[in-house]
């Protein structure tokens, strides 16, 4: 099954592909709707909002349980509840380091026991970003302040994730921008959550620079 967030309308819309060809087949599986926390300057790793399903009713809520320090190393958990506040999962985002030399780390723990783990970008290729994409980006992000340019290079953004047998559950295209779940049992309500909380860290295009969280 493949997912993945439609911009363009009032919020983010997830959306799966179903069996119609094109867009016409896409099902509607939630919107995602931010919800304010009411405590000022919020932290950076803050989150705080509703997968919103038919009849405007919340199908899933997204919620920080701990928040993170990009300086320490600490991860930023996030819970993910029914409407009725029962658990449906945890996401554990753990920003990436280029002092540690180290990928940004996606953990997903649902309710039913399934636990996975991805991080951003194949080895390959960051291997290959590092000495050419780098300096190429630089160029690109230039010849953009001049008036010059277009899009930029960028990272390489390809998750999939693994459990601890290394059998892949779910995987983002980071080229195609989208979302294949590999695993019929993953709970849709879990994905879009993770769907939202991942493109308000790594926005896609059409979402804006700071991604839809922060332009909310």
């Amino acid at each position: 099954m493949t997912y993945n967030v439609r911009y363009g309308a009032s919020s983010p819309v997830v959306v799966r592909r179903g069996d119609g060809v094109g867009r016409e087949g896409d099902v509607a599986v939630g919107l995602l709707c931010r919800v304010a926390d009411g405590n000022g300057v919020a932290d950076p790793s803050d989150r705080s909002f509703d997968v919103v399903g038919e009849g405007h009713t919340a199908i899933a809520r997204v919620s920080t349980q701990e928040t993170g320090s990009r300086a320490g190393g600490r991860p930023a958990v996030y819970r993910v509840d029914d409407p009725y506040g029962a658990p449906l999962g945890r996401i554990t985002y753990r920003p990436g380091s280029a002092l540690r030399g180290a990928r940004a780390r996606w953990t997903v723990e649902s309710a039913a026991g399934h636990s996975v783990r991805g991080f951003r970008g194949r080895l390959f290729w960051w291997a290959v970003w590092w000495p050419i994409g780098l300096p190429v980006s630089l160029v690109w992000l230039i010849l953009s302040l001049l008036g010059e340019g277009d899009d930029g290079f960028g990272k390489p953004r390809r998750v999939t994730w693994r459990d601890s047998a290394r059998r892949a559950h779910l995987v983002f295209r980071g080229v195609a921008d989208e979302y294949r779940v590999l695993d019929g049992s993953w709970d849709p309500r879990l994905v879009a959550a993770l769907l939202g909380l991942h493109q308000s860290f790594d926005p896609s295009e059409g979402s804006g620079a700071g991604g839809w969280y922060a332009g909310s």
